[in-house]
């Protein structure tokens, strides 16, 4: 049940912040989409983990990735930050708003 759970949510993820990404940075869907698996599977279950377990504050730890995933793309997309935090905030904001509609519609 919960593996399925992280995995449904890591694929919605995925799908929705690189859909996003190529948007804005119009780079090469399989590059966007590879850095947005790589990204997303170190960050997504290491929130959900912390939101469960540790930390029940959804708003500081959207503010954690927002900043982690921002550096990772500036870093990985070699673009300057102020770009790389706007993609990630846009990029998260969709997520966790399509995350939150599907946890409590389920």
């Amino acid at each position: 049940m919960i593996f399925d759970f992280i995995l449904t949510s890591l694929a919605l993820t995925v799908v929705v912040e690189a859909t996003l990404w190529w948007i804005i940075l119009r780079d090469k869907p399989l590059k966007i989409v590879g850095y947005a698996v790589l990204i997303n599977f170190l960050t997504l279950p290491l929130a959900q983990f912390t939101y469960f377990y540790l930390l029940n504050n959804l708003f500081f730890l959207e503010v954690v990735v927002v900043l982690v995933e921002s550096l990772l793309i500036m870093l990985l997309f070699q673009i300057k930050y102020p770009k790389a935090l706007y993609v990630s905030i846009l990029a998260n904001l969709a997520s966790a708003v399509l995350g939150l509609w599907w946890v409590y519609s389920l």
